[in-house]
């Protein structure tokens, strides 16, 4: 589709099928927002100004510290995966040490890297 504006031609994108846009999109989320507001004012229709404030600061402070948690644990777990990378626990074993086998680790590794090779280059 294109239309015309002053001296150069621009063009507009095709709407996604099944996807609202301009007014209607805005109307919506205007809908939504407004049910939010509702819902929220007659879930704390029973506190005073002054717990409203002091329900926010409380509630601040708990994300601050869910925050924090979630950044040590995230920290700590890309530790434990680095580790794991340079323990080489990622990779699987090159064989089984229970079967007995006529055919040599490297024999078998040789082949572990042909059949790779191949899923890699069969892929599209």
């Amino acid at each position: 589709m294109y239309a015309v504006k002053g001296r150069g031609v621009f063009v507009r994108q095709k709407p996604e099928p099944g996807k609202y846009h301009g007014p209607i999109t805005n109307y919506l989320l205007r809908e939504e927002i407004d049910r939010e507001a509702r819902a929220a004012a007659t879930e704390f229709a029973d506190l005073s100004d002054d717990e409203l404030l002091e329900r926010e600061a409380e509630l601040d402070q708990r994300w601050i510290t869910v925050r924090e948690e979630h950044q040590r644990l995230f920290n700590e777990r890309r530790k434990v995966k680095r580790e794991k990378s340079r323990r080489g626990l990622f990779l699987p074993p090159l064989h089984d040490e229970d079967a007995e086998s006529d055919v040599s680790p490297s024999e078998e590794l040789k082949t572990a890297l042909a059949e790779s090779k191949k899923c890699r280059q069969q892929r599209p």
